[in-house]
């Protein structure tokens, strides 16, 4: 037991069940893509009952600029999993090009995330037995972790598709902030690729639509280097409410269900959005948590009157 050594391997990047309303938040060639100034949040308390379990903030806010080939993104998240608190600050550019009634972009973004690990307010079983506490809780960590990444994004009026790797530095996390290097069983954040794609089925006088996504998400290092997949059919009714559920894939480290997530996203006026989701743990962890709720509440501000053409306005991506 002595000489033993293992490392563990876990998701690093906060899951969204409702991924294709916050783009920004995984691809930064997204910024823009809305035409207008469009302004997000979401919360999601995951697997609640959890003690420690992730909590999760982030606002978003995308405009293309006066030349229209130009974006700019802000995304500022925080996230919350037992001890450990990452503060983060991710500003994003896009350059995009027309093809016709298409857009095609490519974005690149930096990220300045404070990880701050409170380590004192540990319950040890060290104190229950009346023995000496554990020195590797004896002091808080507080860092500062730089990282930058990229994607691309093309879309037009009923379809989308896009790439991206949001971070690309393997950063070291220890005593300080470094690159990490070789096989080292250190605490690293791994380069994690993904996939996005969604189409909406219906012709623009249907009371009906139909809209597929999928994203599908790889991350180095995860444990038989297994994918994930989002799978996310929903149905538009009179241009105003999606609902759909996500089937996403990666339970038990395997390519078994892990949670299905029903969801509805409700256009109160052509400008406000308001949505919510269910997640329904399928893994092992459905013996111990009720579920993860997720909120989502979005603006758009129309700044040029040739963008919102009439209160029917409807983006479907």
């Amino acid at each position: 037991m002595v000489a033993l050594c293992c490392g563990v391997k876990a998701q690093q990047d906060p899951n969204y069940s409702m991924y294709m309303f916050n783009g920004l938040f995984i691809n930064p060639a997204y910024a823009g893509s809305q035409e207008v100034i469009s302004l997000m949040a979401i919360y999601r308390d995951q697997w609640v009952g959890v003690d420690g379990a992730p909590q999760t903030a982030n606002i978003s806010v995308h405009t293309p600029l006066p030349q229209d080939q130009y974006a700019l993104g802000l995304v500022v998240s925080n996230d919350r999993i037992s001890l450990a608190n990452t503060f983060n600050v991710t500003p994003s550019f896009a350059y995009r090009l027309k093809l016709g009634k298409s857009r095609l972009c490519f974005g690149v973004q930096a990220s300045f995330a404070y990880y701050y690990e409170n380590n004192a307010a540990a319950t040890l079983a060290s104190q229950s037995l009346g023995g000496p506490n554990d020195v590797a809780f004896a002091t808080n960590t507080h860092l500062f972790v730089p990282n930058f990444g990229f994607g691309i994004y093309a879309y037009g009026k009923r379809y989308f598709a896009g790439i991206s790797v949001p971070h690309l530095l393997p950063s070291e996390l220890g005593s300080h902030v470094g690159i990490a290097t070789g096989d080292a069983l250190v605490s690293r954040m791994y380069n994690a690729y993904i996939a996005t794609g969604g189409y909406v089925i219906g012709n623009d006088a249907s009371i009906v639509k139909f809209r597929p996504t999928v994203l599908i998400m790889y991350q180095q290092g995860l444990y038989k280097n297994i994918p994930m997949f989002d799978i996310s059919p929903a149905l538009l009714f009179i241009d105003r409410i999606w609902f759909g559920v996500t089937y996403r894939t990666g339970g038990n480290f395997s390519f078994a269900g892990q949670a299905i997530a029903p969801f509805l996203q409700v256009k109160i006026t052509p400008q406000l959005q308001l949505g919510y989701s269910y997640d329904a743990e399928l893994s092992a962890l459905n013996h111990f948590t009720s579920g993860t709720h997720e909120i989502m509440l979005g603006y758009d501000f129309s700044f040029d009157k040739k963008r919102f053409v009439s209160p029917r306005y409807i983006k479907y991506f």
